[in-house]
């Protein structure tokens, strides 16, 4: 469960990070439209409060919010370290 809390907590900071220009025009050739932008953001924010279920699952109601304290602080280093260093497709093949 403490696995599944990390890996939630990463998409969601991958996702929040493509609604930024730079992250987005890097992975996809494009500026995010507004619509797309928004999408973005609230299916990061939605799975950043989905990663809360497996931390409290996992160590229950009083160190629940440490262990997912931990995943989101290792999840946004872990999305901040891909999208910043993992190079991108080049598009034109």
């Amino acid at each position: 469960m403490s696995i599944l809390s990390l890996l939630l907590a990463t998409a969601a900071f991958a996702l929040l990070g493509l609604t930024t220009d730079a992250h987005h025009r890097r992975r996809f050739g494009t500026c995010p439209q507004a619509r797309r932008r928004r999408m973005l953001r609230t299916g990061g924010w939605l799975t950043l409060i989905a990663s809360v279920v497996p931390a409290m699952l996992a160590r229950g109601w009083i160190f629940g919010p440490i262990l997912w304290a931990g995943a989101i602080m290792a999840g946004a280093g872990i999305a901040f370290l891909a999208l910043n260093f993992i190079p991108a497709r080049d598009a034109r093949r």
